[in-house]
């Protein structure tokens, strides 16, 4: 069996409409397929920033490089993609393109052997506890209560908040491009997870992310006034993850820190070896695929932290390993990925189970390609 073809697909304006939301979103997809000569292929989805450059890197590049490959050695494919295009261990562009490609050549070894992803790499548990990231940055105060007591009577008891979401003229600023992008006042987002906390107890896990979006000492002033809130983790505090300033903060607050979401496997190795967090967040569309993922899990295991985070892909990852701990269903990635593919894993009472299909189990859903494929 011999890689035959690389090809992606470009989706755009899929509609989603979270709960209280008076208009849909709309969502981009861009998926990817690796062919065989033997019929099987095997399907990723390509992540993170500056997508227009990993789709040239992928189909001028790694494409005709992987044309003719065995698609079952990825442990030699990564090696010598690592090699051969980024030998000085850069991130970026080149992680994310080579992290779509070794999900979708785990697919296929999985179809090929007839056995799922999360068992081919280890199979350490079937079920993991899932929370929702639902708290969009977009509700008020009150929608964001509605929208907790909303999945708390779904049965999901954990839920993951955004925070850091105005500007000093109290401006929704989610890209925080600027000298006045944040405000030194953390008391907007203390009074709304202050809100949740109270509307649904304290046997519902919360968890915030602030998406990199602090800096150090605005960090540590959100520390201190939510502590008060039993949060779980307080997610990637500071910006671009520096593993110093994340090392300092723990020092600082009584909540746990997480972080690793975009990062690659050398960045997820220095957040674990600096002590800079207490939870590791691989992604592996971004760390390299799972046959990095599974060493940077490896890598956590050593220093007895548990992983968590992540999307579909990342459920076999965290299955596979004894330390995958918390599942994430962010919400309008997981509802946009529910069009995208047919009966897509979905969280029940608290817990995602894995699917007995081969490879990820994952189905395209063709006329939806269709309708939203980008000509």
């Amino acid at each position: 069996m011999k890689i035959a073809d690389v090809e992606t697909v470009e989706l755009a304006n899929i509609p989603v409409t979270p709960p209280l939301f008076r208009q849909p979103v709309r969502s981009s997809v861009r998926l990817l397929k690796v062919k065989t000569d033997s019929g099987i292929f095997g399907v990723s989805q390509i992540s993170g920033f500056m997508a227009s450059s990993t789709l040239a890197l992928i189909q001028n590049e790694l494409a005709p490089f992987l044309k003719g490959k065995d698609p079952l050695e990825t442990e030699r494919l990564m090696h010598q993609m690592a090699c051969k295009f980024n030998s000085r261990g850069h991130a970026g562009v080149w992680n994310f393109g080579v992290s779509a490609i070794d999900v979708a050549l785990w697919d296929i070894k999985g179809k090929f052997f007839n056995i799922p992803v999360w068992r081919l790499l280890g199979g350490a548990q079937k079920s993991i506890p899932a929370y929702i990231t639902y708290g969009l940055r977009s509700y008020s105060k009150e929608e964001l209560v509605e929208a907790a007591k909303y999945w708390v009577a779904k049965g999901e008891s954990r839920l993951k908040i955004q925070v850091g979401r105005l500007n000093i003229h109290g401006q929704l600023d989610i890209p925080g491009a600027s000298a006045e992008h944040r405000e030194s006042n953390p008391a907007e987002d203390e009074g709304r997870v202050r809100a949740v906390r109270e509307a649904v107890g304290d046997s519902v896990e919360l968890m915030v992310d602030a998406n990199c979006l602090m800096g150090y000492e605005a960090a540590v002033r959100w520390c201190k006034r939510l502590e008060p809130y039993s949060l779980m983790w307080f997610e990637e505090p500071v910006v671009q993850n520096d593993a110093r300033l994340l090392a300092d903060l723990r020092k600082q607050t009584s909540i746990p820190i997480a972080a690793g979401q975009r990062e690659s496997f050398q960045k997820l190795c220095e957040l674990v070896t600096a002590r800079a967090v207490d939870f590791l967040n691989p992604h592996v569309l971004s760390a390299g695929g799972f046959t990095m993922g599974m060493k940077a899990a490896a890598v956590a295991q050593a220093f007895n932290l548990p992983i968590g985070n992540g999307d579909h892909f990342d459920l076999h990852l965290l299955a596979a390993v004894p330390n995958g701990w918390r599942a994430e269903f962010h919400l309008t990635n997981w509802m946009a990925a529910g069009v995208v593919f047919k009966e897509l894993p979905e969280p029940v009472n608290g817990w995602v189970t894995l699917t007995e299909k081969p490879g990820l189990g994952l189905e395209i859903n063709e006329d939806v390609v269709k309708d939203y494929r980008v000509k």
